[in-house]
C-alpha cells in the first residue's frame, strides 16, 4: 500500500501541481484548501506526511501543525510556505515541525524532503513497535519449570526442553548444573519440614547444542517426602536482548536522522547571509591580485585572506550538502583520471610539503571502468579521505591510494552490505593506528572527531563521503586493524561510453567593451562588488536595489544584460522581476545569481530562458565566462 500524503494550501494551482508531483512518483495524496478540510480529513485518516501552507482563509497553518505534533505525532508536519519570516520557522522547530522549506522549490527538492520524512515517520514506528514488543516479551510467563534435587533434575517441562533444545529423557539424565554452571543450592538452616526458601538471578545458561545465552531463573525450595527439592523458572533472555539491540540501533539512526534535521534548519537559515558575507572576502582579494605586482609587499597576506574565504565557502558547501543532501550534475568519468588529478594538484603538493615524513603513494588499475558521477564530489571525498588518512599516522608512515575493478558475486558483508554487481573501487589505506571499534559506528557522523577541531578539519570530512557516496548510490567498506586503516569506495560500474571535454578560456579573452549591465541586488555591498568586478572586466555597470527600480530603469535605458539576485529583500523578488521585464522586453539577456546553492526559482527562472546561474560568493573568472557566454547566445534564446 503506498503512503499517504495531505497536502493543505489555499492556491489551486500550486495544490494541484504539487498533488500531480507526488502522485507521480507513487503516493496516494489528499489534498484540502481550507484549515476544515483538512481536520476533516485528518480525524478520518492516517498520514505519513503533511505538507502545510501557512497562510489559509480560516486558520492559521501552525494551529494544524500543532495538532498533528501532539495528536499524530507519528505524522511528520513540512511547512511549505511563500511566506517565509524567523518567528514561523522558529515557531515551527519549536513544534517539533520536520521540516521548513519555502514555495518554488525544485520538484527533486520537494519529493527529497517528502521521503525523508516518510522514511523518519517509518522509523518512529518501528521504533514504538519494537518498545511493545519488548515490553511484551518481557511480561510474558513462558517460562522453562524443572524439579530438581542436588544430584538430578525430576521432571521438566515442555517449555525447558525447547529453551535447552533437549528432549525429556535426555534432560532427566542430568542435573541442572549441567544446563546453568555455577548455580548452587544449599539447605537453609533453621528450616523445618515445611521451611521455604527463595532465589532469583540472572545467568548464562547452555543449550543443548553447546550455545550459551542469558536466562534469568527464580528458585524456590520446597520439601517432598521429608528430603530437600527446587523448583526452577526458567525464562530465555535471548529474545528481549536481540529486541534490546535492534531497538537500540533504530534509536540510534533516528537520533541521527533528528541531528541532520537540525542541521538542515541551520544551514538553510544562514547560507544565503553567509554566502553574501563571503564574496567580499573572497572576490575583493581577486581584483586586488590582479592589480598588484608580483613582488608586492602585501601580495602574499592578501592571498592567504582569498584562501580562507574561500575554505569558509567550501565548509558553507558542505553543510549544505550533509542537510539536505542536495544531489548534483553526473557525466560519465573515470576514478583513474579523479586520482591522476590529485596526483597533480596543490593539495597534494601542499600535503608532501607539511608532511615529508609520510608518503603518499599511488596505483590505478587500467582495466577501471567508467562511472557516472560528480567529478567534484568524487575530488572533495578523495582529498577528505587522504587528509583523515594522514592525520592517523603518527612520525613516518605511508598512505596509499588506489583503484580496483572488482566484480562480487555474492553480498559483500562489510562496513555496509554491498550488493553483488560490478564496481569501480576507491581505495585509501594508511599506516597508522587504527580507529577503535567503539568510534567506527560513529565516524561518518557530522563533527565527530578524535582529533582538535580547527588543528585537524571541520569535523565534517568524512560526513561528506558518506552524503556523496549515498547520493551516487555507492557504498563504503572499512577495515581497521592496530596496523591501519582501509576505505573502500564502490562506484557501480557506470554505461556508456565517451565524455565531454571542457575548454579551458583565457581571462585576457572574456573582457567586455564597454557593455551595460544592469545590477539588481537588495544588499548594498553585493552592488558594490558586482559593480567593482564588472569594472574590473571591461563594463559599465548599473545599479538597482529593488525589482521595481529595475524595471521602471529598463523602461528607460536599454541594458545590454541584466545581473539578477533571486533573493530580493523587499517586494519583487528576482523571478517575478525578469517575469515582468521580458513582458516589454522578451529578448532582454540575464545571468541570475543567489546566496542559495539551490534557490527554489531556479528552475521557474530557467523556464523563462535564463540558463546562467552563479552561485555566491561571486568568483570573478566564474562570472567573466557567464557574461560572455550570454553574451553570444542569440537574444531570446
Amino acid at each position: 500500500m503506498s503512503d499517504a500524503i495531505l497536502v493543505v494550501d489555499d492556491q489551486d494551482l500550486f495544490r494541484s501541481s504539487l498533488e500531480r508531483l507526488l502522485r507521480t512518483v507513487g503516493y496516494d495524496v489528499d489534498t484540502a484548501a481550507t484549515g476544515q478540510e483538512a481536520f476533516a480529513r485528518i480525524v478520518t485518516r492516517d498520514y505519513s506526511a503533511a505538507l502545510l501552507d501557512l497562510k489559509l482563509p480560516d486558520l492559521d497553518g501552525l494551529e494544524i501543525a500543532t495538532y498533528l505534533t501532539t495528536e499524530r505525532p507519528h505524522c511528520p508536519v513540512i511547512i511549505l510556505t511563500g511566506q517565509a519570516s524567523v518567528e514561523s520557522a522558529v515557531e515551527a522547530v519549536r513544534l517539533g515541525c520536520y521540516d521548513y522549506i519555502t514555495k518554488g522549490r525544485s520538484p527533486e527538492q520537494i519529493l527529497q524532503t517528502v521521503r525523508r520524512a516518510v522514511e523518519t515517520r517509518t522509523l518512529r514506528r518501528q521504533v514504538a513497535a519494537s518498545t511493545n514488543k519488548y515490553r511484551r516479551l518481557a511480561e510474558a510467563t513462558w517460562e522453562g519449570i524443572a524439579f530438581f534435587s542436588r544430584e538430578r533434575l525430576l521432571e521438566v517441562n515442555r517449555q525447558f526442553c525447547d529453551i535447552f533444545a533437549v528432549d525429556e529423557a535426555q534432560a532427566l539424565e542430568l542435573s541442572l548444573a549441567d544446563f546453568i554452571p555455577g548455580l548452587t543450592v544449599e539447605p537453609r538452616r533453621g528450616d523445618g519440614d515445611g521451611g521455604q526458601g527463595s532465589q532469583s538471578l540472572q545467568v548464562e545458561a547452555i543449550r543443548g547444542n553447546g550455545d550459551l545465552f542469558p536466562a534469568e531463573v527464580r528458585v524456590k525450595r520446597s520439601h517432598e517426602n521429608g528430603s530437600p527439592v527446587w523448583v526452577a523458572a526458567i525464562r530465555d533472555l535471548s529474545p528481549q536482548r536481540d529486541e534490546q539491540q535492534a531497538r537500540a540501533k533504530l534509536e540510534e539512526r533516528l537520533a541521527q536522522a533528528m541531528r541532520m534535521e537540525s542541521i538542515g534548519l541551520m544551514a538553510g537559515s544562514v547560507a544565503h547571509d553567509l554566502n553574501n558575507i563571503l564574496s567580499g572576502i573572497v572576490t575583493f582579494p581577486q581584483l586586488l591580485l590582479l592589480e598588484m605586482p608580483e613582488n608586492s609587499l602585501y601580495r602574499h597576506d592578501i592571498d592567504r585572506i582569498k584562501q580562507a574565504g574561500e575554505k569558509a565557502a567550501e565548509v558553507v558547501a558542505d553543510l549544505l550538502t550533509i542537510a539536505r543532501g542536495s544531489t548534483c550534475q553526473k557525466q560519465l568519468v573515470s576514478l583513474n583520471d579523479i586520482v591522476e588529478e590529485y596526483e597533480s594538484s596543490l593539495d597534494l603538493l601542499e600535503q608532501r610539503r607539511n608532511t615529508p615524513q609520510i608518503g603518499v603513494e599511488i596505483f590505478t588499475d587500467p582495466t577501471l571502468p567508467e562511472i557516472r558521477a560528480s567529478s567534484i564530489h568524487l575530488h572533495k571525498s578523495l582529498l577528505n579521505l587522504v587528509r583523515n588518512a594522514t592525520e592517523a599516522i603518527n612520525g613516518h608512515g605511508t598512505v596509499r591510494v588506489y583503484t580496483t575493478d572488482r566484480f562480487l558475486t555474492d553480498t559483500l558483508q562489510g562496513y555496509e552490505a554491498i550488493p553483488p554487481g560490478h564496481y569501480a573501487v576507491l581505495g585509501v589505506a594508511d599506516t597508522g593506528k587504527g580507529i577503535a571499534e567503539e568510534h567506527r559506528p560513529h565516524i561518518f557522523q557530522p563533527f565527530y572527531s578524535r582529533k582538535s577541531m580547527g588543528a585537524s578539519g571541520t569535523g565534517l570530512g568524512l560526513t561528506v563521503v558518506m552524503h556523496a557516496m549515498r547520493d551516487h548510490g555507492g557504498y563504503i567498506d572499512l577495515r581497521s586493524t592496530a596496523a591501519g586503516t582501509v576505505f573502500e569506495l564502490y562506484f557501480p560500474a557506470g554505461n556508456g561510453r565517451g565524455r565531454g571535454n571542457e575548454a579551458t578560456i583565457n581571462l585576457d579573452s572574456l573582457l567586455g567593451k564597454g557593455e551595460r549591465v544592469l545590477v539588481v541586488d537588495d544588499e548594498e555591498n553585493q552592488r558594490m562588488l558586482a559593480a567593482a568586478i564588472l569594472k574590473r572586466l571591461g563594463y559599465t555597470p548599473c545599479l538597482a536595489e529593488t525589482g521595481e527600480q529595475a524595471i521602471r530603469y529598463l523602461k528607460e535605458n536599454p541594458v545590454d544584460l541584466l545581473l539578477l539576485d533571486l533573493l530580493l529583500g523587499q517586494g519583487m523578488n528576482g523571478y517575478e522581476t525578469f517575469k515582468e521585464i521580458r513582458a516589454f522586453k522578451p529578448k532582454q539577456r540575464a545571468v541570475v545569481t543567489s546566496g542559495y546553492h539551490n534557490h527554489p526559482d531556479r528552475e521557474r527562472i530557467r523556464a523563462l530562458g535564463v540558463s546562467r546561474y552563479l552561485p555566491k560568493p561571486l568568483s570573478l573568472t566564474h562570472l567573466a565566462i557567464a557574461i560572455q557566454q550570454e553574451m553570444r547566445t542569440p537574444a531570446g534564446e
